[in-house]
């Protein structure tokens, strides 16, 4: 076989194995949402039975899969409010809220624990940063994500179209006041829904004491309430250093947190 006989049967190969490879991926993913819906499905019908374990157990199951969604996380976080888990409750509605934001029944829900635990609105954000996410609040991250994307494209267009058509640089002037704006407030709304994602815990257990150092016989700072919210500054193996929202922070047992980010409870 002269060489570039060789070389186009070595390509034909290669080309074989990368359609077998992506075949094989693609149904090993229909495979994974098959059993992904089946799961769901069934904890549906265990959570109008009034089977709240097992329904949670299904939910979990899922999310091991590696797959999520806003109305798994509420039907997670109404499983465990009915078998009085109002931390893990709670936890699971801030994970739906990041992907669903706009649901009303989660909104009512989510309201409702936090009464029943006695806690207003927990913010880790200044001023600016209230004020932006009170103006972006019904988006998601994902939404979010593609709104600034198409905030930057539509900012090129403009200053391209104002220095090639100079007849049209007035009428757009406006443009260059309101996109800019328009730009910051959500990149600042964006990044403190991200931060919240990275860092982001909701205690899980009925109380959590906080000490000054990462060990069981050290001294307490303070308590944490069940449902409470937290941001994770660093980890050890047993142990979340945390924050408050009105910045005091300590250590405290990863036993009793829930993060946000950890799709396994």
């Amino acid at each position: 076989m002269n060489k570039p006989r060789l070389v186009k049967f070595f390509a034909g190969c290669l080309v074989c194995l990368v359609m077998v490879f992506n075949l094989g991926s693609s149904f090993a993913q229909e495979v994974k949402a098959a059993q992904g819906n089946r799961l769901f499905y069934q904890g549906n019908v265990d959570y109008k039975e009034a089977k709240f374990e097992a329904a949670i157990d299904n939910y979990l199951k899922v999310l091991n899969l590696g797959l999520e969604s806003g109305n798994l996380y509420y039907n997670l976080g109404n499983s465990y409010f009915k078998k009085g888990k109002l931390g893990r409750a709670m936890l699971n509605y801030e994970r739906a809220l990041m992907l669903i934001p706009n649901d009303s029944d989660l909104k009512s829900n989510h309201e409702y624990v936090l009464s029943l635990l006695n806690l207003g609105q927990q913010s880790f954000e200044n001023w600016l940063g209230k004020a932006a996410n009170k103006l972006f609040a019904g988006l998601s991250v994902n939404f979010l994500t593609v709104l600034l994307a198409f905030i930057y494209i539509l900012a090129l267009l403009v200053l391209t179209s104002s220095l090639i058509f100079a007849q049209v640089k007035r009428s757009i002037n406006f443009l260059f006041l309101i996109l800019p704006a328009v730009f910051i407030i959500s990149a600042i709304s964006l990044n403190s829904k991200i931060v919240y994602l990275s860092k982001g815990a909701v205690v899980v257990s009925k109380e959590a004491l906080v000490k000054f150092e990462p060990r069981e016989e050290a001294t307490t700072y303070f308590k944490l309430n069940e449902g409470s919210k937290v941001a994770v500054l660093d980890k050890t193996e047993n142990w979340c250093k945390i924050k408050r929202p009105d910045g005091k922070i300590g250590w405290m047992g990863k036993d009793k947190l829930g993060l946000i980010l950890d799709l396994t409870e």
